[in-house]
């Protein structure tokens, strides 16, 4: 199977990523994927099939499956029902070791999240009793958003009812070296974004000649590098329009671009419109919220 690597961009504001799907706003994902993030997913009802590298089952009226970090598997959804919900929150292993591990109140939290790496099924009784919890992200600000998932996540530390997906070690197709190799150009593109990031410079962190470090990229994120690198830098500069009064050339400095024809024209290719409709967009959002 052709896998290919997401990359889980996170907004600074906060620790987790959650995101609500409906029949209407469906998942852009539709192929056999992976990420480095952990990952819990909540689907109210429906049918659908859950196929998780070799494991392979049909669900019926909903699912609630955890995931760890890089295990292939394809999108668990269903458009089946109209009023259909699916819920996926991840998180990064960072948010386990800067976070969770300073508090020794969360040991079991910590247990269960290290022993379902390989990802776990929860029953049908699971899922009904913490539906309501799921149903709260849509409507709860980011602190609530946060209270409400690590009381999720202890609910499901104790919870017996689980079944543990893969028994054995994942037949990933993408060489385990690779994906640590891709993990640290992710890291190294989060923490220098703002400046000169060339592949000639991160080929040799990673000890290969630039054509090396090319062709791998390309075979574990299925894109080129530019690609994945432009996508990002506008994504931070989607993320500071959002949370920063500061001007277009700015923001363009602030993440990594020089050039403003060429600046407007990745916004727009990742985006769908151009850097200043977008900031109109967003001061017409904010005075009808006031």
């Amino acid at each position: 199977m052709k896998i290919s690597y997401e990359n889980i961009y996170f907004d600074q504001s906060r620790s987790l990523k959650i995101e609500s799907y409906t029949d209407k706003s469906q998942c852009d994902i539709v192929s056999w994927h992976l990420h480095p993030e952990y990952e819990l997913v909540f689907i109210k009802s429906g049918s659908g099939s859950l196929q998780i590298d070799s494991h392979f089952e049909n669900y019926h009226d909903g699912l609630l499956v955890f995931l760890g970090p890089n295990i292939p598997h394809m999108p668990f959804g269903n458009s089946q029902f109209k009023n259909n919900i699916e819920v996926v929150i991840q998180f990064p292993e960072s948010f386990i070791h800067e976070k969770l591990s300073h508090f020794p109140e969360f040991k079991t939290v910590l247990k269960f999240i290290e022993h379902s790496r390989n990802g776990v099924i929860f029953s049908s009784e699971v899922h009904k009793r913490l539906s309501s919890q799921f149903l709260k992200f849509g409507k709860q600000n980011n602190t609530e958003r946060l209270i409400n998932f690590m009381n999720i996540l202890y609910q499901l530390s104790v919870c017996k009812d689980q079944s543990v997906i893969l028994k054995t070690q994942l037949s990933l197709d993408i060489h385990k070296h690779s994906l640590e190799r891709i993990a640290k150009v992710y890291q190294y593109i989060n923490d220098h974004y703002n400046v000169e990031i060339r592949s000639e410079s991160l080929a040799k962190r990673l000890g290969l000649t630039p054509n090396s470090f090319c062709r791998m990229f390309k075979t574990v994120t299925n894109r080129n590098f530019i690609d994945f690198l432009n996508e990002f830098r506008i994504k931070k500069a989607q993320e500071y329009f959002q949370h920063h009064d500061i001007s277009i050339a700015e923001v363009m400095y602030q993440c990594g671009f020089n050039d403003p024809s060429y600046f407007s024209k990745q916004f727009k290719k990742y985006t769908g419109t151009s850097p200043s409709k977008f900031t109109k967009q967003l001061l017409i959002k904010q005075n009808r919220i006031n």
